[in-house]
């Protein structure tokens, strides 16, 4: 696989070119500042070019590197987003700062627990894998701690929880298996996953959510909607 000899997109290895912004310079992506899904498109008349130099092995001398500043198109928002648009070859790849989050509903949810998801799913966009794995481990404690279960460890705590309240056993699986998870961020001699990169971080909070959702917002649309039957 092609890749640039200095990995740092930011730092140029050739001079900087100016060009006009086209319409098709835009960026369908989720704010990162209100989270809101729009194309984003660039409240400037140009970006700026580069060129890069590809590692020796690879036939290809240069690639180049493009970047741009755009601007959430919610008129509530407007936050500004920096992209940056590499090319090697025939292949592109885009980086933007501050970075899409993954998206999550909150409603209904303790407030520990909305404070720890939302550390998690930071992480992620960070690409901190192993600090977001660790975090939805501490999303189960926290988990057990609302619902009054004690135990001198995680693992004895999960069963107890098992036995406590009322959930699919397929999500008190799921716990086990982010516990595992969790474990091998954190110690070295944990190796129940071969790694632990975007796709286990990604799985795992999306996981969280659905263990969050069955215990926390289903009964919350339930009640809501009973609220609106008529009183006999």
């Amino acid at each position: 696989m092609e890749e640039f000899e200095n990995p740092n997109i930011y730092q140029p290895d050739g001079d900087f070119s100016k060009y006009d912004v086209r319409d098709e310079d835009s960026l369908q992506i989720r704010c990162p500042h209100c989270q809101s899904v729009g194309t984003f498109q660039s409240p400037l008349n140009h970006y700026l070019s580069f060129t890069k130099n590809i590692s020796a092995s690879s036939r290809s001398r240069f690639g180049s590197v493009n970047s741009f500043v755009l601007t959430c198109p919610n008129p509530k928002c407007r936050g500004v987003v920096f992209a940056v648009q590499s090319f090697i070859g025939d292949k592109d790849s885009i980086v933007c700062h501050p970075p899409e989050l993954l998206d999550f509903d909150s409603t209904s949810l303790p407030l520990a627990l909305v404070d720890t998801l939302k550390e998690a799913v930071v992480c992620h966009s960070q690409g901190a894998f192993r600090a977001s794995a660790m975090m939805v481990r501490r999303l189960l404690e926290e988990l057990c701690q609302d619902c009054g279960v004690e135990g001198k460890s995680l693992h004895v705590r999960l069963k107890a929880l098992r036995a406590q309240i009322s959930l699919p056993d397929d999500l008190f699986d799921a716990m086990d298996e982010l516990k595992a998870l969790g474990n091998d961020a954190a110690h070295i001699e944990a190796k129940a996953f071969a790694k632990i990169d975007a796709e286990e971080s990604e799985l795992s909070i999306e996981l969280a959510q659905e263990i969050l959702k069955a215990r926390y917002q289903h009964k919350n649309l339930v009640d809501r909607l009973r609220a609106r039957k008529t009183k006999s």
